[in-house]
């Protein structure tokens, strides 16, 4: 399922802090063999369920230099240069020219990108929870800067280089703990744009004037939603069928290079069985007329476009 030009990767490079999972709240949110759903006008029930977890990896091409089996170039250097060797070049064989990897630029941005095998076969459901590594963002404690540290001890080194006596995590004050990450923008299904602004669907805020700043929508980071605690609001539904295809894209706008360039998700698949309608008059008369069950929406919150016939028919 990686990229077309994923390249090598040396995968998951910051690790998985503590507690990484399905978060403190993701058992209450799954669904439970037996769970009656409805979904558009069918009716299911969920028959099993498996927790499922997915790694999507977005790649970055970048050109380099290198000098005595090492990058040379001061850009990725300062992030420490064995550990960015060793990121670009998994192999183990560095060579000047270009080196694609997960470690992602300060503009990076991957375009729409759709992961075909995320379809699940007829008669499964997917629900997973789109989730952000994050990295550290430093402070440098000598003379402020966040971008380089520039120091006669460490001449050339972020001050996300981890170094005590040269830095603290970014807060400004006291020990508050800064963090970076990209931003993930998604389309669900068939190409609509989610968690937007309904007066600008396509992430910007809207209409300015150019000398202003626009802001934007329709965006989560790793604050938001981070791999250690998922932020299950922000999950999706996936069906059978291509058109019910999520697209993925990944903004790195941190002025940092992100050095773990993958989106996780992680949440579960459910086998489920659609009922007939003499089914669900049986289930009602043994629940003395009353049928209990989950609405389950896959194309969320409708935006402009032609999902509006679907809701707000004439």
């Amino acid at each position: 399922m990686a990229n077309a030009n994923q390249g090598l990767r040396s995968g998951n490079v910051i690790g998985s802090p503590l507690g990484h999972g399905h978060g403190s709240s993701g058992e209450g949110v799954a669904l439970k063999p037996g769970f009656l759903c409805k979904i558009r006008d069918r009716f299911v029930m969920v028959e099993s369920v498996e927790g499922l977890t997915v790694d999507l990896f977005f790649s970055d091409t970048h050109s380099v230099t290198v000098g005595a089996n090492q990058i040379t170039d001061a850009a990725l250097v300062r992030y420490g240069q064995n550990s960015m060797t060793a990121a670009l070049f998994p192999n183990g064989s560095p060579a000047t020219g270009s080196a694609t990897a997960t470690v992602l630029s300060p503009d990076y941005d991957s375009g729409h990108i759709k992961f075909d095998d995320l379809e699940p076969f007829f008669g499964h459901l997917y629900q997973l929870c789109p989730t952000l590594p994050q990295q550290p963002k430093c402070l440098d404690l000598t003379n402020g800067e966040w971008l380089v540290a520039s120091s006669a001890t460490d001449p050339g080194l972020p001050p996300s280089d981890g170094d005590s006596d040269q830095s603290i995590p970014l807060g400004f004050r006291g020990t508050a703990t800064g963090l970076v990450s990209p931003k993930l923008y998604l389309r669900h299904p068939s190409g609509v744009p989610k968690w937007v602004l309904d007066e600008a669907p396509e992430s910007e805020s809207g209409t300015a004037a150019t000398t202003s700043l626009l802001g934007l929508s329709g965006f989560i980071d790793g604050q938001i939603s981070s791999c250690d605690d998922p932020n299950w609001e922000y999950s999706i539904w996936i069906e059978h069928g291509e058109n019910n295809l999520p697209t993925f894209r990944l903004v790195n706008d941190s002025e940092e290079y992100i050095v773990d360039g993958r989106v996780r998700l992680m949440g579960w698949k459910y086998r489920i069985v659609e009922l007939s309608m003499s089914q669900l008059a049986e289930i009602k008369s043994r629940t003395g007329g009353r049928l209990t069950f989950k609405i389950i929406n896959p194309a969320g919150i409708p935006t402009t476009g032609s999902l509006l016939a679907e809701y707000f028919p004439k």
